[in-house]
């Protein structure tokens, strides 16, 4: 549980980052979607963001991240609707998702730290009370 959670985080930072270097690319060289999408996550290395590509863009299949279903369904209409309007409106969209996510990831931030402590605790009396059964 500790593990997942600490993923989703993962996953949070990075589309963060996805959103910003999407629209400096919107601001200053306009790249096509589909190879920007597939650019920007092997330049940077955005290796937990690997279910978003140009085939899943291409195919129009819905994205399933381990995030919750509610982000799933923001991040597949966010990633569905790029490249369908003028740049200023791609900039809005990019700016609204990044909000979301950010709101999403303080969300995650403050269940996490308040949950990792009962994990962390809960593994260690389990660890504890395997030792005293098997000794």
């Amino acid at each position: 549980m500790y593990e997942s959670s600490k993923k989703r985080l993962v996953i949070y930072r990075e589309l963060i980052v996805l959103c910003g270097c999407l629209k400096r690319d919107f601001l200053y060289r306009a790249t096509p979607i589909l190879p920007l999408i597939d650019q920007t996550v092997e330049r940077y290395k955005l290796t937990h963001l690997s279910f978003i590509n140009s085939d899943v863009l291409k195919d129009g299949r819905n994205i399933n991240s381990p995030l919750s279903s509610a982000v799933n369904k923001e991040l597949n209409n966010f990633v569905h609707s790029l490249g369908m309007s003028d740049i200023q409106t791609q900039i809005l969209l990019i700016d609204g998702f990044c909000d979301y996510i950010t709101k999403e990831e303080e969300e995650q931030k403050i269940n996490h730290s308040k949950n990792a402590r009962l994990y962390l605790t809960f593994g260690v009396f389990s660890g504890l009370m395997a030792a005293l059964i098997f000794v």
